[in-house]
């Protein structure tokens, strides 16, 4: 039984080959990935020589079918249960010996069980693949940085008549901050581009803005009825973090994914905006019980995994990096299907 995969073998330099398939050990399980999501994060970790260890397969977010669970019979999961995943590239699990077993652009891995949720009967595991590192950043923004209750520990509807505005809603990471809000019960208003603002609504979202109108930030106000307490801005430019700073109340709290762009730090002093930014291993929400909730969650439909778009195997990593760059993705996730991988 091959293992096919793309393995980073040097700075920039990747290539499809076999490895061996990596055995379960106590807290990984063994599965056979169907379906690996391509984030940005991972063309920023290959273009910027982010790792240095090598060989080393990258890809953050899978979902497949587990294939053996650990001797230690202590797992949750079953040989068969389809799930969800997370994976670390560049992590070890054995000590050093090799840094491949956790990769998602492989036919193979090992899964973090803390970090793993069955997806429900009916759900495509293209879709499945959406959740981990999307869903763990959209936790970290709400439940952090934000001080947000979680729902499965009372805050469900707790934040009733509560405004709260998300920035670029049809991201990966807007689209689950979204439902996450909405499980708590807010008044969600958030910009996307004209074509995503039916998505955006579907997902809970109460009022959607045309993030090109040339009055992006009256609307917002004018919906919220004024400036509001709570905003997060995925997207994190410029232009978008000066928009929440302009619709957030004396005394807000922003949360961004990336550093504050110098050009907005007078407006956010002035406003005395309380600045909560988190991004990587280090910002990551580490509950657990985020997963298992999730679990439940997806099944009952009160979360939805986010749109993937299939590109094709493995073999399609150069066009989805090359997408990424270009900032050609919108309202949608890339996905690989390493078992329909062809080899040129």
């Amino acid at each position: 039984m091959p293992n096919l995969a793309l393995v980073y073998e040097s700075p920039k330099t990747q290539t499809l080959r076999e490895l061996p398939i990596h055995e379960p050990i106590p807290g990984y399980i063994q599965v056979r990935v169907e379906a690996a999501a391509v984030n940005p994060a991972d063309q920023k970790i290959f273009d910027w020589d982010r790792i240095k260890t090598f060989p080393t397969v990258l890809g953050c977010d899978a979902a497949g079918e587990v294939t053996k669970v650990p001797a230690d019979g202590n797992s949750r999961f079953k040989v068969g249960d389809r799930i969800s995943f997370m994976c670390l590239p560049g992590i070890t699990v054995d000590g050093g010996v090799s840094y491949t077993p956790r990769g998602a652009f492989q036919q193979y891995a090992l899964a973090d069980e803390k970090f793993a949720l069955k997806i429900p009967d009916g759900i495509d595991y293209a879709d499945g693949s959406t959740w981990m590192g999307a869903g763990i950043s959209a936790a970290s923004a709400v439940y952090t940085h934000l001080k947000i209750k979680e729902p499965w520990l009372g805050g469900k509807d707790a934040y009733k008549g509560q405004k709260i505005v998300i920035l670029g809603g049809s991201s990966s990471v807007g689209s689950y901050a979204i439902q996450l809000a909405a499980l708590a019960g807010f008044d969600i208003i958030t910009t996307a581009s004209a074509a995503h603002l039916d998505y955006v609504k579907s997902l809970g979202a109460s009022t959607a803005i045309d993030r090109s109108a040339p009055n992006v930030a009256e609307q917002i106000l004018a919906a919220a009825g004024g400036p509001v307490q709570y905003a997060i801005d995925p997207v994190s430019f410029a232009a978008t973090q000066s928009l929440a700073v302009e619709v957030l109340q004396e005394n807000g709290i922003l949360n961004v994914m990336l550093p504050l762009d110098a050009s907005v730090q007078p407006a956010l002093d002035a406003k005395k905006i309380q600045l909560r930014w988190g991004y990587g291993i280090a910002g990551m929400y580490p509950n657990p019980e985020l997963h298992t909730s999730a679990e439940e969650y997806f099944k009952e439909g009160l979360l939805k995994f986010n749109r993937p778009t299939v590109l094709g195997g493995l073999e399609a990593w150069e066009e989805a990096f090359e997408m990424h760059r270009k900032g050609a993705v919108s309202g949608t996730k890339l996905v690989m299907l390493p078992q329909k991988t062809q080899q040129k």
